[in-house]
């Protein structure tokens, strides 16, 4: 099998995070036949079906979840080894985050961010862990962690609310409605469906909830498999596109937040604008 080039990993990668071949399009600055044209002969090369079109854009397979998933990392690093070649450093940024932040908060916004300072390069790293900043030679990490235990520093509140397919809106009146269709919750936040239920004191035990991987936790939701947890920031893109829709006009604040961690010691001035920049990104970010 042929490998596939880097550019259109970047394309699939870029329409996967946006949801739309126009939007991927104006980001990488071609037309969306182009745009097309190289997402088939990716899916051509690896003989897989990466996305499906639907009316309001086009959406990732599970295959192309699974395959996405893996990529991003590693061009990531690719990125990291070629920067460490040529000697560049201070320019370079470094941060991590969870996989789900990135793709849903982050990189919308670093995108922008990126055209307005072409001076800076911000590589974005994701794990499900806390890493040692030191030893990963980052700048920041985003984690999330209850607001009890976490370290001081800017937090990102986080809202819940039940959210399903504009298609099957009509199935759900009321809450009893809704706790008779199944319920997706990400696989290793289980906290979240809890925390919701405890608020609305029903009992959790009363409830079936199947665990979902949390980058298919929204797709799956999008397709009608299930009414899926709603996590405000992340979800909210998806509900401004209509291709979700919250089932509650009530927003939980959860106990858990995204908190910015940044290295302890001297940052470039470089890292000093990126940080700075979050900062405001996080005080901002509507409720």
């Amino acid at each position: 099998m042929r490998l596939p080039s880097l550019r259109s990993l970047e394309a699939a990668l870029a329409v996967a995070r946006l949801g739309s071949l126009a939007a991927a399009g104006d980001e990488m600055a071609m037309s969306v036949p182009a745009l097309s044209r190289r997402i088939a002969q990716l899916e051509s090369d690896l003989e897989v079906r990466l996305f499906d079109r639907v009316p309001r854009g086009v959406v990732v397979t599970p295959a192309g979840e699974a395959f996405l998933a893996r990529v991003a990392p590693a061009l990531a690093e690719l990125r990291h080894a070629s920067r460490d070649a040529r000697g560049e450093h201070d320019h370079v940024v470094r941060l991590s985050t969870i996989p789900t932040f990135a793709t849903r908060w982050l990189l919308p916004r670093l995108s922008r961010f990126e055209r307005e300072n072409t001076d800076i390069e911000v590589d974005v790293q994701t794990s499900a862990v806390l890493e040692d900043l030191d030893a990963r030679n980052l700048d920041a990490v985003i984690r999330l962690s209850k607001a009890a235990t976490a370290p001081t520093g800017p937090a990102l509140a986080i809202h819940l609310y039940p959210v399903w397919s504009p298609d099957h809106i009509s199935d759900i009146t009321d809450t009893a409605d809704l706790l008779r269709h199944r319920l997706l919750g990400p696989n290793h936040r289980p906290e979240f469906w809890a925390e919701w239920l405890n608020a609305h004191q029903l009992e959790k035990e009363e409830v079936r909830i199947r665990p979902v991987d949390s980058a298919l936790l929204y797709e799956r939701a999008m397709r009608g498999d299930g009414v899926a947890i709603g996590i405000e920031p992340l979800v909210t893109p998806l509900i401004e596109q209509g291709r979700l829709v919250g089932l509650t006009d009530h927003r939980l604040r959860s106990g858990r937040a995204f908190h910015l961690i940044e290295r302890s010691g001297q940052l470039s001035r470089s890292a000093q604008r990126v940080l700075s920049w979050l900062r405001y990104e996080f005080a901002h970010q509507s409720p």
